[in-house]
Protein backbone atom coordinates (compact mmCIF):
# COMPACT_ATOMS: atom_id res chain seq x y z
CA UNK A 1 0.00 0.00 0.00
CA UNK A 2 1.59 3.24 -1.00
CA UNK A 3 2.20 6.15 1.65
CA UNK A 4 4.04 3.58 3.99
CA UNK A 5 7.43 3.61 4.50
CA UNK A 6 9.15 0.18 5.87
CA UNK A 7 12.20 -0.03 8.54
CA UNK A 8 13.26 -0.55 11.67
CA UNK A 9 15.68 0.31 14.87
CA UNK A 10 17.57 -1.08 17.50
CA UNK A 11 15.88 -1.47 21.11
CA UNK A 12 17.04 -1.26 24.64
CA UNK A 13 18.36 -4.44 24.46
CA UNK A 14 19.85 -4.69 20.65
CA UNK A 15 16.64 -6.53 19.52
CA UNK A 16 15.76 -5.18 16.00
CA UNK A 17 12.05 -4.40 16.00
CA UNK A 18 10.36 -3.90 12.21
CA UNK A 19 8.01 -1.04 12.13
CA UNK A 20 5.81 0.69 9.54
CA UNK A 21 5.55 4.76 9.01
CA UNK A 22 2.63 6.72 7.54
CA UNK A 23 4.00 9.78 6.77
CA UNK A 24 1.34 13.08 5.97
CA UNK A 25 2.47 16.78 4.78
CA UNK A 26 1.03 19.50 7.93
CA UNK A 27 -0.28 15.96 9.83
CA UNK A 28 -2.14 17.63 12.81
CA UNK A 29 -2.38 14.36 14.30
CA UNK A 30 0.16 11.62 15.10
CA UNK A 31 -0.97 8.11 16.05
CA UNK A 32 1.35 5.52 17.82
CA UNK A 33 -0.55 1.64 17.09
CA UNK A 34 -0.04 -1.19 19.61
CA UNK A 35 -0.83 -4.37 17.42
CA UNK A 36 -2.59 -7.48 19.16
CA UNK A 37 -0.93 -10.50 20.02
CA UNK A 38 0.30 -12.82 17.60
CA UNK A 39 -0.87 -9.92 14.76
CA UNK A 40 2.22 -7.30 13.06
CA UNK A 41 2.14 -3.90 11.75
CA UNK A 42 0.46 -5.05 8.07
CA UNK A 43 -2.68 -5.47 9.32
CA UNK A 44 -2.76 -1.83 9.96
CA UNK A 45 -1.83 -0.73 6.55
CA UNK A 46 -5.42 0.04 6.22
CA UNK A 47 -6.25 2.72 8.27
CA UNK A 48 -5.09 5.65 6.95
CA UNK A 49 -7.00 4.98 3.51
CA UNK A 50 -10.18 3.86 5.44
CA UNK A 51 -10.63 6.97 7.25
CA UNK A 52 -9.71 9.33 4.11
CA UNK A 53 -9.16 12.58 4.65
CA UNK A 54 -7.78 12.66 8.08
CA UNK A 55 -4.76 14.70 8.03
CA UNK A 56 -2.73 12.33 10.50
CA UNK A 57 0.63 10.14 9.95
CA UNK A 58 0.23 6.94 11.92
CA UNK A 59 3.14 5.02 12.96
CA UNK A 60 3.09 0.78 14.06
CA UNK A 61 6.00 -1.48 15.32
CA UNK A 62 6.07 -5.08 15.24
CA UNK A 63 5.92 -6.56 18.76
CA UNK A 64 9.08 -8.53 20.03
CA UNK A 65 9.13 -11.74 18.74
CA UNK A 66 5.95 -11.30 16.31
CA UNK A 67 5.98 -10.11 12.75
CA UNK A 68 9.26 -9.31 11.34
CA UNK A 69 10.62 -8.17 14.36
CA UNK A 70 13.42 -10.20 16.09
CA UNK A 71 12.68 -11.61 18.94
CA UNK A 72 11.84 -15.40 20.67
CA UNK A 73 8.71 -15.97 19.45
CA UNK A 74 5.81 -15.96 21.17
CA UNK A 75 7.28 -15.03 24.57
CA UNK A 76 9.16 -12.73 26.71
CA UNK A 77 11.16 -12.29 29.83
CA UNK A 78 8.64 -9.90 31.41
CA UNK A 79 5.48 -7.92 30.23
CA UNK A 80 8.51 -4.94 30.93
CA UNK A 81 10.39 -5.47 27.71
CA UNK A 82 7.20 -4.91 25.48
CA UNK A 83 6.75 -1.17 27.65
CA UNK A 84 10.64 -0.48 27.16
CA UNK A 85 10.07 -1.62 23.46
CA UNK A 86 7.82 1.33 23.27
CA UNK A 87 9.78 3.61 24.90
CA UNK A 88 12.53 3.05 22.30
CA UNK A 89 10.06 3.49 19.48
CA UNK A 90 8.58 6.35 20.93
CA UNK A 91 11.90 7.85 20.83
CA UNK A 92 13.14 6.61 17.86
CA UNK A 93 10.15 8.05 16.36
CA UNK A 94 11.10 11.88 17.59
CA UNK A 95 14.36 11.51 16.61
CA UNK A 96 14.12 9.79 12.87
CA UNK A 97 10.53 10.99 11.50
CA UNK A 98 10.60 14.25 13.98
CA UNK A 99 7.06 13.37 15.62
CA UNK A 100 5.49 15.83 18.43
CA UNK A 101 5.78 15.44 21.82
CA UNK A 102 2.66 14.39 22.19
CA UNK A 103 0.53 11.49 20.36
CA UNK A 104 -2.28 9.69 20.30
CA UNK A 105 -1.44 6.13 21.73
CA UNK A 106 -3.58 3.46 19.92
CA UNK A 107 -3.94 -0.59 21.25
CA UNK A 108 -5.64 -3.09 20.07
CA UNK A 109 -6.49 -6.33 22.30
CA UNK A 110 -3.09 -7.17 24.09
CA UNK A 111 -1.60 -3.99 22.55
CA UNK A 112 -4.38 -2.20 24.59
CA UNK A 113 -2.57 -3.89 27.65
CA UNK A 114 0.69 -2.73 26.70
CA UNK A 115 -0.42 1.14 25.47
CA UNK A 116 -2.90 1.70 28.85
CA UNK A 117 0.46 0.39 31.55
CA UNK A 118 2.78 2.33 29.01
CA UNK A 119 0.75 5.46 29.05
CA UNK A 120 -0.20 5.11 32.93
CA UNK A 121 3.76 5.54 33.01
CA UNK A 122 4.51 7.95 30.91
CA UNK A 123 1.54 10.47 30.60
CA UNK A 124 3.58 13.54 29.57
CA UNK A 125 3.58 12.08 26.01
CA UNK A 126 0.56 10.63 25.29
CA UNK A 127 -2.65 13.40 23.78
CA UNK A 128 -5.28 10.75 24.14
CA UNK A 129 -5.18 6.98 24.62
CA UNK A 130 -7.99 4.83 22.58
CA UNK A 131 -8.14 0.98 23.05
CA UNK A 132 -10.07 -1.27 21.09
CA UNK A 133 -11.27 -4.78 22.26
CA UNK A 134 -8.73 -3.93 25.23
CA UNK A 135 -7.11 -7.46 27.12
CA UNK A 136 -7.82 -6.17 30.36
CA UNK A 137 -9.43 -9.66 31.52
CA UNK A 138 -9.46 -13.07 30.76
CA UNK A 139 -13.36 -15.05 31.39
CA UNK A 140 -11.79 -18.10 33.43
CA UNK A 141 -8.69 -16.20 34.25
CA UNK A 142 -8.38 -17.48 37.52
CA UNK A 143 -8.19 -21.07 36.85
CA UNK A 144 -5.64 -20.46 34.15
CA UNK A 145 -3.20 -18.23 36.33
CA UNK A 146 -3.27 -21.62 38.82
CA UNK A 147 -3.14 -24.28 35.97
CA UNK A 148 -0.54 -22.03 34.22
CA UNK A 149 1.93 -22.11 37.27
CA UNK A 150 1.50 -25.96 37.96
CA UNK A 151 2.60 -26.22 33.88
CA UNK A 152 5.51 -23.79 34.64
CA UNK A 153 6.64 -26.04 37.49
CA UNK A 154 6.78 -29.02 35.46
CA UNK A 155 7.57 -27.43 32.10
CA UNK A 156 9.16 -24.20 31.99
CA UNK A 157 9.15 -23.85 28.08
CA UNK A 158 5.35 -25.06 27.31
CA UNK A 159 3.80 -23.70 24.15
CA UNK A 160 0.48 -23.44 24.15
CA UNK A 161 -1.22 -24.05 19.84
CA UNK A 162 -3.60 -21.74 18.75
CA UNK A 163 -4.91 -19.94 21.54
CA UNK A 164 -7.30 -17.78 19.41
CA UNK A 165 -9.26 -19.37 16.19
CA UNK A 166 -9.76 -16.81 13.54
CA UNK A 167 -13.82 -17.84 13.22
CA UNK A 168 -13.55 -16.21 16.91
CA UNK A 169 -12.19 -12.73 15.62
CA UNK A 170 -14.80 -11.47 12.71
CA UNK A 171 -17.90 -11.90 10.87
CA UNK A 172 -16.13 -11.67 7.58
CA UNK A 173 -15.97 -14.52 5.47
CA UNK A 174 -12.69 -12.72 3.46
CA UNK A 175 -11.64 -11.53 6.63
CA UNK A 176 -11.60 -15.19 8.32
CA UNK A 177 -9.55 -16.36 5.01
CA UNK A 178 -6.94 -13.64 5.32
CA UNK A 179 -6.21 -14.10 9.07
CA UNK A 180 -5.89 -18.09 8.33
CA UNK A 181 -3.84 -17.67 5.38
CA UNK A 182 -1.20 -14.89 6.91
CA UNK A 183 2.31 -16.66 7.49
CA UNK A 184 2.94 -13.68 9.91
CA UNK A 185 0.51 -14.24 12.51
CA UNK A 186 2.08 -15.76 15.36
CA UNK A 187 -0.28 -19.24 16.18
CA UNK A 188 1.11 -20.16 19.68
CA UNK A 189 1.91 -18.59 22.85
CA UNK A 190 4.09 -19.30 25.78
CA UNK A 191 3.35 -20.11 29.37
CA UNK A 192 5.95 -17.46 30.45
CA UNK A 193 3.90 -14.83 28.29
CA UNK A 194 0.46 -16.60 29.92
CA UNK A 195 1.94 -15.77 33.71
CA UNK A 196 3.64 -12.51 32.45
CA UNK A 197 -0.01 -11.29 30.76
CA UNK A 198 -2.29 -11.95 33.76
CA UNK A 199 0.49 -10.37 36.52
CA UNK A 200 0.06 -7.28 34.58
CA UNK A 201 -3.69 -7.64 34.32
CA UNK A 202 -4.00 -8.42 37.92
CA UNK A 203 -2.29 -5.09 38.86
CA UNK A 204 -4.45 -2.69 36.90
CA UNK A 205 -7.13 -4.78 38.24
CA UNK A 206 -6.22 -3.91 41.91
CA UNK A 207 -5.76 -0.53 41.58
CA UNK A 208 -9.01 1.07 43.02
CA UNK A 209 -8.25 4.07 40.44
CA UNK A 210 -6.12 5.20 37.69
CA UNK A 211 -6.06 8.64 37.42
CA UNK A 212 -4.38 9.78 33.98
CA UNK A 213 -4.29 13.14 32.63
CA UNK A 214 -5.53 12.67 28.78
CA UNK A 215 -9.14 11.85 27.01
CA UNK A 216 -9.84 8.35 27.19
CA UNK A 217 -11.65 6.65 24.34
CA UNK A 218 -12.20 3.00 24.27
CA UNK A 219 -13.97 0.26 21.73
CA UNK A 220 -15.92 -2.64 23.00
CA UNK A 221 -16.85 -5.82 20.82
CA UNK A 222 -20.62 -6.69 21.44
CA UNK A 223 -19.96 -10.38 21.01
CA UNK A 224 -16.84 -10.65 22.14
CA UNK A 225 -15.09 -14.24 22.75
CA UNK A 226 -11.58 -13.40 22.68
CA UNK A 227 -11.21 -11.04 26.07
CA UNK A 228 -13.59 -10.32 29.18
CA UNK A 229 -15.57 -7.67 28.27
CA UNK A 230 -16.40 -6.54 31.64
CA UNK A 231 -12.75 -6.77 32.71
CA UNK A 232 -12.63 -4.08 30.35
CA UNK A 233 -15.89 -2.04 31.68
CA UNK A 234 -14.42 -2.72 35.46
CA UNK A 235 -11.31 -0.73 34.13
CA UNK A 236 -13.09 1.53 32.18
CA UNK A 237 -15.25 2.55 35.41
CA UNK A 238 -12.04 3.34 37.64
CA UNK A 239 -10.41 5.06 35.01
CA UNK A 240 -10.32 9.31 35.93
CA UNK A 241 -9.74 11.32 33.05
CA UNK A 242 -10.66 14.66 31.72
CA UNK A 243 -12.76 13.10 29.11
CA UNK A 244 -13.56 9.45 28.94
CA UNK A 245 -15.93 7.66 26.80
CA UNK A 246 -17.15 4.06 25.81
CA UNK A 247 -18.60 2.82 22.29
CA UNK A 248 -19.77 -0.59 21.81
CA UNK A 249 -20.22 -2.28 18.77
CA UNK A 250 -23.14 -4.31 19.06
CA UNK A 251 -22.72 -7.67 16.40
CA UNK A 252 -19.21 -7.15 16.55
CA UNK A 253 -16.65 -9.99 17.23
CA UNK A 254 -13.22 -9.42 18.80
CA UNK A 255 -11.33 -7.76 15.31
CA UNK A 256 -13.21 -4.86 15.60
CA UNK A 257 -11.16 -2.85 12.26
CA UNK A 258 -11.13 -6.22 10.66
CA UNK A 259 -15.60 -7.41 11.31
CA UNK A 260 -17.92 -6.85 8.14
CA UNK A 261 -19.28 -3.08 9.31
CA UNK A 262 -15.92 -2.19 9.91
CA UNK A 263 -16.20 1.28 8.48
CA UNK A 264 -18.69 1.95 10.61
CA UNK A 265 -15.88 1.57 13.36
CA UNK A 266 -13.30 3.35 11.57
CA UNK A 267 -15.98 6.58 11.15
CA UNK A 268 -16.18 6.82 15.18
CA UNK A 269 -12.18 6.47 14.92
CA UNK A 270 -11.99 8.55 12.83
CA UNK A 271 -14.54 11.19 14.65
CA UNK A 272 -12.61 10.58 17.89
CA UNK A 273 -9.12 11.39 16.54
CA UNK A 274 -10.12 14.97 14.49
CA UNK A 275 -11.75 16.06 18.22
CA UNK A 276 -8.94 15.40 19.83
CA UNK A 277 -6.76 18.92 20.59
Amino acid sequence: MSGWVETSFRSWDGTRIFYRFFPSFGARHTVIMVHGFGEHSGRYERFPTQMKGLVAQFAVMDLRGMGRSEGARGTVNAFGDYLRDLSAFVDHLRAEQAIPKQFILFGHSMGGLVALTWAIKNPQGVRMLILSAPFLGLAGGGVLGILNRIILLVAPRFIYKNPVRSGSLSHDPAEIAAHRGDPLILRFISAQLIKELLASMARLQMQPILSVPFPVHMFIAGEERVVDPAASCRVYERLVAPYKERTKFDGFFHEIFHERDQLRAFKVLKTTIEDCV
